[in-house]
């Protein structure tokens, strides 16, 4: 059995199985690339949109809009070569009076979710210092 395990270890190894991130690659490939990153914007849009803390600031949203405007920006902010069409941050959220305990409810449910589908420590805290000087744009309190 053991010869057995060593040899389709090997024969991945060998075919390429595991592939890791090359040196040099941008945050986007790192992070996982569209799918991770429409994985964690989805996510973390269904918790905080319910999330009672949260919820005020979704009222009358378009879910699936929103959803795929915050993978291309998350995609464009990583490196990938997603167009993003959406308004600025200040703009898109000048009316919406988004206080800091709900802006960082939401950087809190976005870091959970990396965790929970296995994003890297590094790509991880990448990504979050990209997105924190976005709060003075947000947050209105």
């Amino acid at each position: 059995m053991r010869f057995f395990v060593m040899m389709i270890v090997t024969m991945c190894a060998v075919a390429g199985c595991v592939t890791q991130p090359k040196a040099g690659a941008s945050l986007y490939q790192r992070i996982g690339g569209l799918p991770m990153l429409s994985r964690i914007a989805n996510q973390t849009l269904d918790i905080v949109s319910k999330d009672p803390q949260t919820s005020r600031s979704f009222e009358g949203v378009k879910m699936k809009t929103l959803k795929e405007s915050l993978t291309n920006f998350l995609c464009v902010k990583t490196g990938g070569d997603c167009v993003y069409e959406g308004e600025t941050m200040k703009k898109s959220h000048a009316d919406a009076k988004i206080t800091t305990a709900e802006f960082e409810r939401m950087v809190d449910v976005m870091r959970e979710r990396m965790d929970v589908n296995g994003v890297g420590t590094k790509e991880k805290n990448e990504l979050l210092r990209i997105l924190a000087p976005m709060k003075r744009d947000v947050v209105t309190d």
